[in-house]
């Protein structure tokens, strides 16, 4: 039961943070914040790489599926698998002090914010060094606030799995 509880609210999750941005006018000068890799970070730095691979793969394919989607249909899909797996990856480092889940999360994306300028200096898609500098300090801003707080549900939801122990879960801020 916990496991499906927990995979139904990582959904809704990744369906809000590929929605929410989209509710800003187009002509908004406010800079956006990539919610997807917060949701992908907290699943990842609690989980694991292949948690943050599927959460990533997942919120991809959404980002590319939701107007006005993306060029190449599935690049998304695949930067953020990619983003999910490496965060995951990087939990077991992220023990060592409650600032690091922060700076690996903001480093992974301005990774993700350098594939889309680089993505758009080839022709897909549109995107200026401005805009990705200004995405950077919200999402930065961004996941101060909110990455604790979702590992601390991923944490509570993922409370009742087996292996989910003290040990299984020395992860982010373990």
């Amino acid at each position: 039961m916990s496991t499906v509880l927990g995979v139904g609210t990582r959904a809704v999750l990744l369906l809000a943070a590929v929605l929410l941005p989209s509710a800003l006018p187009p002509t908004s000068q406010l800079p956006r914040a990539d919610l997807l890799i917060v949701v992908v970070a907290a699943a990842a730095l609690v989980h694991g790489p292949t948690t943050g691979l599927l959460t990533g793969l997942a919120g991809g394919w959404l980002l590319d599926l939701v107007p006005p989607g993306a060029e190449p249909l599935g690049a998304g899909a695949l930067v953020y698998a990619a983003a999910g797996a490496l965060l995951g990856l990087a939990r077991r480092v992220t023990v060592v002090s409650p600032l690091l889940p922060w700076l690996v999360t903001v480093g992974t994306s301005a990774l993700l914010l350098g594939v889309r300028g680089v993505s758009a200096a080839a022709g897909f898609g549109r995107a200026t060094t401005t805009a990705l500098w200004w995405s950077w300090v919200a999402t930065a801003v961004v996941c101060a606030a909110l990455v604790p707080l979702l590992v601390l549900l991923e944490r509570r939801l993922g409370a009742g799995r087996a292996g989910s122990g003290p040990r299984a879960r020395a992860g982010a801020w373990g």
